[in-house]
């Protein structure tokens, strides 16, 4: 953990960025900050590029995120899983030993993020600008993503190392870890400082600059989903819940988003060419060989050619076939909703191209013909792309999108005592779905989960919203989506589940162990408990 703590400014001139607002994301090569190795004007901008792109690789890269927040819940399986170390992390036992890539490349990646940060946040005030408003925009913009970084490590881990400025060989290398309700007021903290300083969707916009950078709906937005975390288990504190109402109302009533709508929303809501639409808050930006992030594709595409699904060209798709559908996920999400979004969300049949013995070229294969033959996740088909390698797609990736936003303030008026209907009721309607009404607030709030699992699928959100609401609900999520053929890596199971096996998760399991290599290298450091 150490080395993350180094002040690494200058090595800046490895990384790829942009020389202007107009070309964000667009990279070019810089060799110093400048005569005196100090920020100017235009390498702040180039910082905050970098900033992004640590952001995107703690996000998406190589799957990482996508190991570690959707193989717990229902919705993944990994193809290899009696082999593979990968298996512990959906059967909820994992190895801890030496540490999944999972738990420490996560880790890596987020401390490089808060880093970068903590650069921006000291260099930027200091430099001459012309323009003081962005200034304070540049400044706002690296707290969001460090209050960013926070809250994703807080839920996974728990209590974490507060690391507010950049780390010198004379500053403690070794900070313990802070307690949850530290950790959690730290991110506020930094979500509040971007709300307040940084400009609307359409100001940026109207200035030049593309889409990507952090607005001031989407920090109010996440910070009301940080108000609202902390609601559930394990803080159970609701203080906030009246206050992220009143932000998320704020989101809604800015005009600045709004629900994808058309005759084929989903369509239209996740073509890889229309990425930035109304109802994107905040993506990770995808411009560029270096900002594809390897892992968001091929890891959930066949092996096999496939037509007509994923993309155009001589090989429609030929991914690794790493990871796939559980069929008893496709069958739930099915009895709720098997409409365009289900069609859209889950491909559960597609049409070979080559054979694939036992079957033909030109027969269609279904998720239940075999092992070989599971269903994939089809959010991020990038349907008329020409692609050279399936591992690099140009779908961006949403962190935070409008359809979120609602669901969020239909969940936080339920509990407060007083449901709105409105934004889980305008889901379900885009979904083709009957509208809800006269529920009982258990009702309504099992009715937004429910909404919440089938709109964000593959968003990285179940996990964090099953911890949130404790373990028993944890428990009854999975209870029924693991079978003994599929899980073969448990404690003292053998080659197998014996055909009794009961499902049961230990409650310290709530969160990650914190990366062994972590603990090594910082004596003050505490594992999570129960590890």
């Amino acid at each position: 953990m150490k080395k993350i703590y180094i002040n690494t400014i200058l090595i800046l001139s490895l990384l790829f960025a942009s020389t202007s607002c107009e070309d964000y994301l667009e990279e070019e090569v810089y060799n110093s900050f400048g005569d005196t190795d100090f920020p100017t004007e235009a390498t702040i901008e180039t910082m905050v590029n970098s900033a992004h792109h640590f952001m995107g690789m703690l996000v998406v890269f190589n799957h990482r995120m996508f190991w570690a927040t959707e193989f717990p819940t229902p919705v993944f399986q990994y193809s290899f899983r009696a082999i593979h170390p990968r298996n512990n992390l959906s059967t909820w036992s994992w190895n801890n030993e030496f540490g999944d890539p999972a738990y420490f490349d996560i880790m890596e990646r987020l401390w490089d993020v808060v880093r970068m940060s903590n650069d921006i946040i000291e260099k930027a005030p200091q430099i001459e600008m012309e323009d003081a408003g962005r200034q304070a925009e540049i400044v706002a913009e690296a707290k969001f993503l460090r209050g960013m970084a926070y809250f994703y490590a807080v839920r996974l881990w728990g209590g974490m190392p507060i690391v507010d400025k950049p780390q010198t060989l004379t500053d403690d290398l070794f900070p313990a870890r802070a307690s949850i309700e530290e950790t959690y007021a730290f991110l506020i903290q930094d979500f509040k400082d971007a709300a307040a300083v940084l400009p609307t969707r359409s100001e940026y916009t109207n200035r030049g600059f593309n889409e990507g950078h952090i607005t001031k709906g989407t920090a109010q937005g996440m910070l009301a989903k940080a108000y609202i975390t902390m609601g559930g288990a394990p803080l159970n504190d609701r203080s906030n819940l009246e206050e992220a109402k009143i932000l998320l109302e704020k989101v809604m009533q800015s005009g600045q988003y709004s629900l994808v709508q058309s005759d084929t929303p989903y369509e239209t809501l996740w073509d890889w060419q229309n990425e930035n639409n109304s109802e994107m808050m905040y993506s990770i930006q995808k411009e560029g060989l270096v900002q594809n992030y390897r892992g968001m594709f091929g890891y959930m595409t066949p092996n096999d050619a496939t037509e007509g699904i994923w993309t155009t060209g001589q090989d429609y798709s030929r991914g690794s076939a790493l990871d796939g559908v559980t069929p008893e996920f496709a069958k739930w999400y099915a009895s709720h909703d098997s409409g365009p979004r289900y069609k859209w969300t889950i491909v559960t049949e597609y049409k070979l191209l080559n054979d694939k013995p036992p079957f033909k070229a030109g027969e269609i294969l279904h998720m239940e013909d075999g092992p070989q033959a599971q269903a994939y996740q089809g959010k991020w088909r990038a349907v008329g792309a020409e692609l050279d390698n399936n591992f690099f797609c140009p779908n961006n990736f949403p962190v935070l999108r409008y359809a979120d936003i609602l669901l969020l303030h239909s969940e936080v008026t339920n509990e407060l005592g007083a449901a709105d209907y409105t934004g889980l009721n305008a889901i379900r309607e885009r979904a083709g779905l009957p509208t809800l009404s006269g529920l009982s607030q258990d009702d309504f709030r099992d009715a937004v989960f429910i909404e919440r699992d089938l709109e964000l699928t593959y968003e990285q959100n179940m996990l964090f919203d099953m911890r949130r609401r404790g373990l028993d609900y944890t428990k009854s999520k999975l209870e029924g989506f693991f079978n003994p053929n599929q899980n073969e890596s448990a404690p003292g199971a053998g080659d197998g589940y014996p055909q009794d096996f009961q499902f049961s998760i230990e409650p310290h399991r709530m969160l990650f162990p914190y990366p062994p290599r972590e603990l090594l290298s910082n004596p003050n450091l505490e594992q999570n408990p129960g590890y």
